[in-house]
């Protein structure tokens, strides 16, 4: 499941459905998870967060707050304090999705490096989301298993002794090792990590004025050379081609190409986009940048077979991957891989169905604006304070809190409901919905109590030992599987842990609250971290130099705070 080759809500399902057919769980047990509180408490809240995106709020809080400031180190702070604030109140993966094409603007016109920004902005949503019960649907998910266990709700800011103190040194030790270990990839030092490079691929019109034409004689408005850097013809491929290499009808030629420049190709009189699928029918429209997201259901596919026109509407014209160079492909035949960058030919309701996340992550629509009354931006925030406060001082239950706000928002048409129900991340849900089975089966079956027993002995019956255990086992959960699937499978563990050691289970599901979302070390263990690799010019290593002090001061906090606040 860490690969992206197999979805998480398909793996949890498919076992969930194959422990049902051997008896191992009962059907009724296993759909509990439909029910259950935090489920339906975290699909109000996407509906919630969509409204507030929508809405414009968020782009004029952080308008103002980020302001100019004097240098990377004041670009960073003035970034990462108010993404933590805001990811303790509204779901961190879309606050990510719609300021990434924002910062990297913001930061370019500041001469700072996308690559010193972008990774900082997702640790800063991740662990402003740890600071409050509604910061992120695991949290909530904890606090559903635990009402279904018989226990209260443990209250809006229950986790926040725990989570502000996390989230504060985090973000100093961010600020503190940032220069040292975060790369310095400018946007003009990338030759293909930079997020606005791509391979684009154009054909030779057989009829067009091309054909038996120079490439150094080909001048193309906005491209300092006509300089593909392959061309192929039928079964010949060649490298690099000279400029006095000439043009034959229907050569394929590879590009590594900015935006804009792919545009000026699609304009010359003689080049055209192959034709790939049912992409022929293809209106043409605006252009979109998107990120492949880990749940996207063309994971796998080829470009060239036509799937991705019949599943979105929309075309592939170019295609980027991760922060460094690879192997130069046609374009029909690259196959997808999440975190991929994508040039697209779209339409209008396309790009607004992917602005705020998903499993495609717009992160430039080129000009196409997104409208919005005025009055939506303070309406949809004085909503989000009124539930905070609700569900803080006990009127009201978080589930009713969310589902009044929700109801306002729509009432207020500051969305549609087709919008927001668009805004609905279902395949978070299902995957909620399989681990919450996969949950039932370890605690009927014993596997749980079993696990808790070896780590009490692990532990040598050492309380804080277990607990930084059991903190332990989240952490590599939640970089294998999903953070949500990650609290669900360790929670049970832990709780056996507590009882068979005769203290009290509060610390234990303080830890399993932070570990779960202390994905700090990779780029697939956490959505917007995934998010932010290709447009950042990020490689598989620069998670791992920044993210492990990270990781290490959130898990110190953790296991520092938690047996004190809570003691056994």
């Amino acid at each position: 499941m860490a690969t992206g080759r197999l979805s998480a809500e398909r793996a949890l399902i498919g076992t969930l459905v194959a422990l049902v057919l051997a008896g191992v769980v009962e059907p009724p047990r296993a759909l509990e998870g439909l029910s259950n509180a935090g489920v339906a408490t975290v699909a109000l809240l996407f509906v919630v967060a969509a409204a507030v995106r929508r809405s414009g709020a968020l782009g004029l809080v952080l308008h103002w707050l980020l302001g100019n400031p004097r240098g990377a180190l004041a670009a960073q702070l003035r970034l990462t304090l108010p993404v933590a604030g805001l990811s303790a109140f509204l779901n961190n993966t879309p606050i990510v999705a719609m300021l990434l094409p924002d910062v990297r603007r913001w930061g370019e016109e500041r001469s700072i490096a996308p690559s010193y920004l972008l990774m900082p902005l997702s640790f800063a949503a991740i662990v402003g989301g740890m600071c409050t019960l509604v910061g992120t649907s695991t949290n909530l998910l904890v606090d559903g298993l635990l009402i279904d266990r018989g226990e209260p709700s443990l209250g809006i800011f229950w986790i926040s002794p725990v989570g502000v103190p996390a989230a504060v040194v985090a973000l100093v030790v961010m600020a503190l090792v940032g220069r040292r270990l975060l790369p310095g990839r400018a946007a003009d030092e990338l030759p293909l990590a930079d997020p606005r490079r791509f391979y684009a691929e154009v054909k030779v019109d057989p009829s067009g004025p091309l054909v038996s034409r120079r490439l150094d004689e080909i001048r193309v408005p906005g491209l300092k050379a006509f300089a593909p850097i392959e061309l192929r013809r039928g079964s010949t491929v060649i490298s690099a081609p000279r400029g006095d290499q000439v043009l034959a009808a229907g050569d394929s030629l590879l590009f590594t190409a900015a935006a804009a420049e792919v545009l000026e190709l699609r304009r010359v009189s003689g080049l055209s986009v192959p034709q790939r699928g049912t992409d022929a029918q293809a209106p043409r429209g605006p252009l979109a940048e998107v990120v492949v997201g880990r749940g996207c259901p063309l994971v796998g596919h080829s470009v060239g077979d036509g799937s991705f026109r019949r599943h979105y509407g929309a075309a592939v014209l170019a295609v980027a991957r991760d922060g460094e160079r690879t192997e130069a492909t046609a374009v029909a035949s690259w196959t997808l891989e999440a975190g991929d960058i994508l040039l697209l030919e779209a339409s209008a309701p396309f790009i607004e169905r992917h602005r705020f996340g998903g499993d495609l992550v717009l992160v430039s629509d080129h000009g196409h604006a997104s409208p919005h009354a005025p009055w939506h931006a303070p309406f949809s925030l004085a909503v989000v304070l009124a539930m905070a406060g609700l569900a803080a001082s006990g009127a009201m239950s978080m589930l009713m809190a969310a589902l009044a706000a929700a109801g306002a928002m729509l009432l207020a048409r500051v969305a549609t409901w087709d919008e927001l129900a668009n805004d609905i991340e279902w395949r978070v849900l299902l995957a909620i919905v399989g681990a919450l089975g996969l949950g039932a089966a370890l605690t009927d079956t014993g596997a749980a109590a079993t696990l808790a027993h070896g780590l009490v002995a692990l532990g040598g019956s050492s309380p804080w030992l277990v607990l930084a255990l059991v903190y332990l086992a989240t952490v590599i959960t939640t970089e294998l599987v999903t953070n949500n699937a990650a609290a669900v499978l360790v929670l049970p563990i832990g709780l056996d842990a507590a009882a068979t050691l005769g203290v009290s289970w509060l610390p234990f599901v303080a830890v399993v609250m932070i570990g779960a979302s202390a994905s700090f070390v990779t780029p697939i263990g956490y959505q917007t971290n995934l998010m932010v690799m290709g447009p950042g010019g990020y490689r598989f290593g620069d998670f791992a130099r920044f993210g492990a002090p990270v990781a290490l001061a959130v898990g110190a906090t953790t296991l520092g705070l938690a047996p004190w606040l809570w003691p056994f």
